[in-house]
């Protein structure tokens, strides 16, 4: 009977201190091949694993940091919306505060135009009487408390600025309004004839009927007469435009100025005229000299107002008057 052939086996000795035993240990050829086998699987479990575990971390940490990005980009951009907010508020504030200036610089305008026109028609004599001085009065105050309005303003709010800013265009359009009324009203004044026309106050003969001087019957005299001396000054009534200025026998030199209010004021008998047809006239402006050109006795000034192609009294129109 044949004899099985043995399977071939080997002996690890584990030799250990002297004191101690000797192991032995037998494995088959087939273990020992395997056992580098299962060593390198084991091997490359571990790594396996501490790859996996590497990778979880790492995803781990890459979800971390979406998160803390997500939330650095929510702020960034809440911060980036409260910065443009502001920046659209600034420029708000700036157009505001540039309007504000803007409505101030227009009530320093008819400030400075109400203290010049009160400055020069403050004597009360030719300022619009009524309602007319009042709204005036009323708009120099406000003119006057911009200033305090202007103090306040650093310290308010977009929307108080704005609301300021309408305040004070109403009130310049007010004041502006106001303003052009008294100037038209103190225009019509200075057009009437009514400012005296010589140095002298003297009155030598009437407006109506009177003894002609020539030929000492009844006629009717269209202006008044005011006696002085040759050369004396002749001064404009009333603003206007020279419509003529010559010589005829009668007038002898004579300038006729017409006046806004469809008035006209006629100056006779004058030794020299100062103006041109077409001239524009203020009122006390030197237009001539006084003379006795003409049909006259003596040096005098016929003064005259015509109104609607008639003549009617000047005295009524003047500002004082004395007669012989």
């Amino acid at each position: 009977m044949a004899h099985r052939r043995r399977k071939a086996k080997w002996s690890f000795i584990l030799i250990r201190d002297a004191d101690r035993r000797v192991k032995q240990f037998r494995v088959s050829g087939r273990t020992l091949a395997a056992l580098p086998i299962a060593a390198a699987l084991t091997v490359v479990g571990a790594f396996a694993a501490r790859e996996l575990e590497a990778l979880q971390r790492i995803h781990e940490l890459d979800a971390l940091l979406d998160a803390q990005s997500a939330r650095s980009g929510a702020a960034l951009a809440a911060k980036n919306s409260e910065i443009s907010s502001l920046n659209r508020e600034l420029r708000e504030l700036n157009d505001r505060s540039e309007l504000l200036q803007q409505r101030m610089d227009e009530l320093a305008v008819l400030e400075a135009r109400l203290r010049q026109f009160i400055g020069q028609y403050g004597d009360g004599q030719t300022i619009p009487q009524g309602e007319h001085v009042s709204e005036v009065a009323v708009s120099s105050y406000a003119a006057a408390a911009s200033d305090e309005l202007a103090a306040a303003a650093a310290q308010l709010t977009i929307d108080d600025i704005a609301e300021l800013s309408q305040m004070l265009g109403e009130l310049a359009d007010s004041m502006e309004t106001n303003l052009r009324k008294a100037e038209q009203r103190q225009a019509e004044l200075d057009a009437l004839p009514s400012a005296w026309p010589t140095v002298s106050r003297r009155l030598t003969s009437g407006f109506g009927y009177r003894s002609d001087p020539f030929t000492r019957k009844s006629a009717f005299h269209a202006g008044v007469d005011i006696t002085g001396d040759v050369g004396d000054p002749i001064y404009a009534a009333g603003d206007g435009t020279v419509k003529e200025a010559g010589f005829n026998r009668t007038r002898g030199n004579y300038i006729i100025i017409t006046h806004r209010t469809g008035l006209e004021s006629h100056y006779l008998h004058l030794s020299k005229i100062g103006v041109k047809t077409g001239q524009q006239i203020r009122r006390g402006d030197r237009i001539g000299e006084m003379g006795n050109s003409g049909r006259s006795t003596g040096a005098h000034l016929h003064f005259q107002v015509v109104a609607s192609e008639k003549p009617v009294n000047p005295l009524p129109y003047l500002r004082q008057v004395e007669e012989d």
